[in-house]
């Protein structure tokens, strides 16, 4: 695995570096807030006014605008090849980001984060080698009251998605009138 020159320097001085390999997800998403990112409206901002989420799209193709009819083939579709790809995501590029007008305080996370996969909540923040930041947020099964909530999808480390509910149990809970968000 290729060091960061920081963290090498601190290898050959005997210091303890900035990081270390099992980083506690609030310490990651501590050192994104500090570094500018807020997360109050969510991991990617404000869900706009149509009052559900990230996974509108995939909950409308499945169950239809109104609920009214569950579509088995997009189900399968969004379910069985669900990747890292299909998070819902945004990505805070390094390189545009005077031009921008980013907030956000590329150097510092690069040095007290090492570039990876790291859990913020339960969502996912990933730093990248040249600097950039990507979030990505879960899809989550809600009912139509909010109350009940459960999360379809996580990631592990390499950015592997994988489920965390039982195909079947997804199946019923949208046909019982829940969604994605």
């Amino acid at each position: 695995m290729k060091k960061l020159l920081t963290e090498r320097f601190q290898e050959l001085a005997g210091l303890k570096p900035l990081y270390t390999l099992q980083e506690d997800s609030r310490d990651v998403e501590d050192i994104l807030v500090k570094a500018g990112f807020n997360f109050e409206d969510g991991l990617l901002g404000g869900v706009g006014s149509g009052g559900a989420g990230y996974y509108d799209y995939i909950s409308d193709r499945i169950i239809g605008l109104q609920g009214n009819k569950f579509n088995e083939e997009e189900f399968n579709k969004f379910y069985d090849n669900f990747s890292k790809e299909d998070f819902a995501e945004i990505r805070h590029e390094k390189e545009f980001a005077e031009e921008n007008d980013d907030p956000y305080n590329y150097d510092m996370v690069a040095q007290m984060v090492k570039p990876g996969i790291y859990s913020v909540g339960n969502d996912y923040a990933e730093i990248h080698d040249n600097g950039d930041i990507q979030l990505f947020s879960v899809p989550r099964i809600v009912d139509t009251d909010n109350q009940s909530e459960d999360i379809i999808f996580k990631m592990d480390s390499s950015g592997n998605a994988f489920p965390t509910m039982d195909k079947e149990e997804v199946k019923t809970k949208l046909q019982q009138g829940y969604f994605i968000l």
